[in-house]
């Protein structure tokens, strides 16, 4: 299925949210907390429409990056 622009828009807003989250909480620099998030299965679970998580809050998806990363 492809990616309206209104989806990919929101994609890279959650992207960006969580990204700062984890640069955040850990104190670490934006690439560093980016490589994180990339290596989690949330991010490409973000990216299948299928699974519905780009309908989710920032906060909620960085949630379960936590649950994940720990």
């Amino acid at each position: 299925m492809m990616k309206t622009k209104n989806q990919e828009l929101l994609i890279q807003f959650i992207i960006s949210e969580v990204v700062s989250f984890i640069a955040e909480e850990q104190d670490i620099s934006i690439e560093k907390a980016l490589e994180i998030f990339y290596s989690t299965e949330v991010a490409s679970k973000l990216e299948d429409l299928d699974t519905g998580y780009y309908l989710e809050g920032a906060r909620y998806i960085y949630e379960i990056v936590k649950e994940e990363i720990n």
